[in-house]
């Protein structure tokens, strides 16, 4: 048995994706926030994502899932293998959905989950500076109804 923290299960199989060096800016009405996006750990979807950039997305509260807007339209990003298969998502989750070319941001608790049951997300990306603006943005939306998200690049990029 090693000491090493990347050898263990749950490291390497849960949080091994968590990697990337590009940086975006998500913007809304009053607010914005930076976001890393995980363009070594899941390349597929991070460059479908960053390819398309600028990106507006229409979001509404989610229903099932606890602390989480959603794209209320197909964003499709001509990705349809999930690289990893994320149920519990994290504060500050930029999440995928390839079944429904849903693009998610998560804001507090929250699981991955449908009407008829439980979801599987793929998380390309997280909020690194700014979170507790997405957390009042995501409760307005709860309260307010669908907004707008834009995803841009940011200018040192």
């Amino acid at each position: 048995m090693t000491d090493n923290a990347d050898s263990w299960y749950w490291e390497r199989n849960w949080n091994n994706y968590r990697r990337g060096s590009t940086r975006v800016r998500v913007r809304w009405a009053g607010g914005q926030a930076e976001a890393l996006i995980f363009d070594e750990g899941v390349p597929l979807t991070a460059h479908a994502f960053l390819a398309r950039l600028p990106i507006e997305v229409s979001v509404v509260h989610v229903a099932w899932s606890g602390e989480m807007v959603m794209s209320t339209g197909g964003h499709a990003l001509g990705v349809a293998e999930q690289e990893n298969r994320v149920r519990l998502v994290r504060v500050g989750d930029l999440s995928f959905d390839p079944k429904f070319d849903e693009i998610t941001l998560t804001y507090g608790t929250a699981e991955a989950r449908l009407p008829d049951g439980p979801n599987v997300l793929t998380v390309f990306g997280q909020i690194v500076e700014g979170i507790e603006a997405v957390a009042a943005f995501g409760r307005r939306t709860r309260f307010e109804g669908m907004q707008t998200i834009i995803f841009e690049t940011l200018d040192d990029n």
